[in-house]
């Protein structure tokens, strides 16, 4: 845990600097090129953290032989390049978080909006060390990510690249494709109606969804049916911090409900998204593994839940800031708690001493 606390603390004490006024554009470029740098060597010269590890230690040599244009060639293409530069796994590893961390970066410092804080949550939202255990996902969690304008704008056409480019990562990437309907800019009942509805469907229907996910994997890497990966519940807490923006959203409604910001309602819809696909697969850890594809725009979201508000609403902002922060200490909390209660997380190890 060491390692992990001390990250959370450089970050924090780099981004005090940076977020002063009188902090020089350049520096603060510098520091945010440091914050990447550190996320990217942590992830990327790590040494049997993560539950997949040594699975993709075990499939390098696959995807190194195995190409195939039609099973998630983008592995064998990072593979392919991992042997050029030195013939490895620990080199696919690093690329592997050089693609996941570093377009994340790119994408929030674009945007020039609440960098400092975006980037933290990026951390305790579960982003950076849940791709330690699911590599394949979390590199097409960022690719879809990173797209999210062409959701914004309505752009159908570059959304549906986006999703085929990030299924070169994991084929499941291209379940993303409905997204585009569901993230409109607008909230109203017949789009909740539908999400409830999705939600029944999803919770009820486990196994065939399985099959689905076999048949897009053509049975590469599927669990077996009797994995507690597959039957296993996904803890509670993991579920309520997930759908804590859209509980906070839902509790100060009123304060919202005029807002016609593209930004705040597109991002809005995909949390209440991702709140309902987290709680219709909380029965089962292999299906919420999608979450991550929706969960990481959260850290867009909820730095615009406190800012949104209006002048004449100014006399709740106490509550509303105290809800804000619980939404964050309720982020640290699990961040810390997820890091230990898993012994292939909790411990860091470094490549250098295997």
């Amino acid at each position: 845990m060491t390692v992990y606390f001390s990250v959370l603390l450089i970050l924090s004490f780099l981004f005090v600097f940076s977020s002063a006024e009188n902090c020089q554009p350049i520096i603060r470029q510098i520091i945010y090129i440091i914050a990447a740098a550190i996320l990217t060597l942590v992830s990327g010269l790590r040494y049997m953290v993560g539950t997949d590890y040594r699975q993709y230690t075990a499939n390098y040599s696959s995807y190194l032989d195995n190409f195939s244009i039609f099973s998630q060639p983008s592995l064998s293409i990072v593979a392919k390049i991992s042997s050029f530069i030195y013939n490895d796994y620990a080199t696919w590893f690093f690329l592997m978080a050089v693609i996941t961390v570093i377009p994340v970066f790119v994408m929030i410092i674009k945007r020039n909006k609440n960098v400092e804080l975006v980037i933290l949550l990026y951390v305790l939202i579960g982003c950076w060390h849940f791709s330690f255990n699911i590599v394949k996902q979390s590199a097409a969690a960022t690719i879809l990510f990173c797209g999210y304008n062409f959701l914004k704008e309505r752009r159908f056409r570059q959304w549906c690249i986006v999703c085929l480019v990030a299924s070169t990562f994991h084929v499941s990437a291209v379940l993303m494709l409905p997204v585009y309907f569901l993230a409109g800019n607008k909230i109203d009942k017949k789009r909740i109606i539908i999400l409830v509805a999705a939600a029944l469907i999803i919770s009820l229907s486990y196994d065939k969804l399985f099959y689905l996910i076999a048949i897009l994997k053509k049975g590469e890497g599927l669990v077996s049916e009797y994995s507690d990966t597959l039957n296993q519940s996904v803890n509670i807490l993991r579920v309520i911090v997930n759908c804590m923006p859209v509980i906070v959203y839902f509790a100060f409604r009123k304060v919202y409900e005029n807002i016609r910001n593209d930004d705040f309602l597109c991002l809005l819809n995909i949390s209440i998204l991702n709140a309902v696909l987290n709680i219709a697969s909380m029965g089962s850890i292999y299906l919420n593994r999608i979450c991550c594809y929706t969960n990481i725009f959260n850290i867009l979201f909820i730095p615009l839940l406190f800012p949104s508000l209006k002048p004449e609403y100014k006399k709740i902002k106490p509550i509303v800031m105290t809800a804000y922060m619980t939404v964050i200490l309720l982020y640290f909390v699990f961040w810390s708690y997820d890091l230990y209660k898993g012994s292939d997380t909790v411990n860091y190890y470094w490549i250098f001493e295997r």
